[in-house]
């Protein structure tokens, strides 16, 4: 279990992130991206058409080979039941990038291991010294997550979705490196 920096892949108790292949696009647009009620709680506007999918995955196939992001993936069958990543925002301070996993599979501890990867990748392979996770205020199941797993609050900050113009409040929380 862990990461492999050779192979990028990250190994959890009941998951593995790894980056995205073609292979994955029923199971991720199935489970996670044409989920309105998922995305009512992220940046980005569900994917309605297999058209728009296949656009979808060779976009993220290219953001994912730029960056540490990765799809969720149960360890089991392979399936693709979301996504996660982190990104430097500064020397030293890494903040997720984007955490989800469908909707079918949460309440089942796979949002800890993966919270739980990202923070070990942040401090143990990258080197950092802070690790940041947002979500939106209304999002309570998230940041209960974040407080679980000794995240601290660290501020708020008004937003605007530019997809489609939506206010909201991010919450950040932030764990340092002891």
């Amino acid at each position: 279990m862990g990461y492999d920096k050779e192979c990028d892949i990250y190994e959890a108790e009941d998951i593995i992130l790894r980056k995205a292949k073609e292979s994955d696009l029923q199971a991720i647009w199935n489970n996670v991206w044409k989920d309105e009620e998922i995305a009512r709680f992220m940046l980005w506007v569900p994917t309605k058409t297999e058209e728009e999918a296949v656009m979808r995955m060779k976009r993220t196939i290219n953001y994912q080979s730029k960056i540490p992001a990765y799809f969720v993936c149960l360890k089991e069958t392979d399936e693709a039941i979301g996504f996660a990543g982190i990104k430097e925002e500064m020397p030293g301070v890494y903040e997720d990038c984007g955490i989800c996993v469908a909707s079918k599979y949460q309440r089942r501890g796979f949002g800890k291991q993966v919270v739980n990867a990202l923070t070990d990748m942040a401090f143990n392979f990258f080197n950092a010294n802070e690790f940041i996770y947002g979500c939106f205020t209304e999002n309570k199941p998230s940041a209960a997550l974040a407080k679980s797993l000794g995240f601290t609050y660290k501020e708020s900050k008004d937003e605007v979705r530019e997809h489609d113009g939506y206010k909201y409040v991010a919450d950040y929380y932030h764990k340092l490196r002891v």
